[in-house]
């Protein structure tokens, strides 16, 4: 899908504990500050349904649904109203989506400048990679990473058909917490991941074809060092995890360390080179970060890069409302 209208298409990534919400708040922050509308589309069906132009009545100031569920009061309608509102879209299995059609329920794509996306999504096939396929475990089966790239490549095809391929097509910004990248998690090692996917195999199938053919136009990495220990993983997932439960991508030390290599190295920018060859896309600007910078450290870091891409980006739709 080639869209006529700049867009900027960004995918915040990097291997577990790498701080990937915290990343996404600041930059709702930045663009927020600088005067532009930002809605988000994380969560379940019933967050995106929030967004759709049947719930106009209720939507028009809030970014999410979250907020919306949050405020103390409310004008003219009661909370039950709202809720019944969209529990009764999702009964009549009413999907959301940017594409005007008999079948879904309409987001306008000009109703914000800037929208928020998360991988795996927490609806559809997504779904299944957060409760499922990252906790196997808890099923009494082991991980499969193949199984994983299956899945996730199902919920791609789904979310770029629905969101984000009308939303590049609007010239919009879209903020992501990863995307196709997540490669790094999946595919085959033959000494550390033996039971992984083929490189070939996983740009092939059709979810990757559409990602691969419509990559984002940056990618923001935060990992740290290639040569990073089990000794620092263990200290850094001590500190972070906060006493949640953990996945068993997270609680697999051997993994995480491959999958930083990966992050941090070359491995990612051949990755991208193999599959716009193969579609030919654009490779996206791929800009690393330490994981290890302390959070304003890398607000201001990540911000003098978002200052430049948007400094580029001055001719597109989104400064001209």
């Amino acid at each position: 899908m080639i869209s006529e209208n700049k867009f900027i298409d960004l995918v915040i990534g990097g291997p577990d504990m790498s701080g990937t919400s915290t990343q996404i708040n600041d930059m709702v922050e930045y663009y927020e500050d600088r005067g532009l509308k930002v809605r988000d589309l994380r969560g379940t069906e019933l967050d995106a349904l929030f967004h759709t132009e049947r719930l106009n009545e209720f939507n028009q100031e809030y970014k999410s649904l979250d907020e919306f569920l949050k405020r103390g009061s409310f004008d003219g309608f009661s909370l039950e109203q709202a809720i019944f509102k969209i529990y009764q879209l999702q009964q009549d299995l009413e999907l959301a989506s940017c594409v005007k059609n008999p079948i879904t329920s309409y987001i306008d794509p000009d109703s914000a400048d800037v929208w928020i996306m998360e991988e795996p999504t927490k609806r559809g096939a997504g779904q299944v990679n957060r409760v499922i396929e990252q906790n196997r475990s808890q099923f009494g089966s082991e991980m499969d990473p193949y199984s994983a790239a299956l899945t996730h490549q199902v919920y791609r095809i789904d979310e770029f058909l629905r969101f984000r391929g009308p939303l590049r097509e609007a010239g919009k910004i879209i903020i992501r917490s990863r995307s196709e990248e997540s490669a790094c998690y999946q595919i085959l090692d033959v000494n550390k991941l033996e039971e992984g996917i083929k490189q070939k195999d996983y740009l092939n199938l059709p979810g990757h074809k559409i990602a691969f053919s419509n990559p984002p136009t940056h990618l923001f990495i935060a990992c740290a060092s290639k040569d990073w220990t089990k000794k620092q993983y263990l200290e850094l997932k001590e500190e972070r995890s906060s006493g949640r439960i953990l996945d068993d991508h997270e609680l697999n030390v051997d993994y995480q360390l491959l999958v930083n290599r990966r992050y941090a190295s070359a491995w990612l920018d051949i990755l991208y080179d193999e599959g716009s060859h193969l579609y030919g896309s654009e490779v996206p600007d791929i800009h690393r970060f330490n994981l290890y910078s302390s959070k304003d450290e890398m607000k201001q870091a990540m911000g003098k890069v978002l200052d430049k891409i948007m400094f580029d980006a001055k001719g597109s739709d989104f400064f001209k409302r």
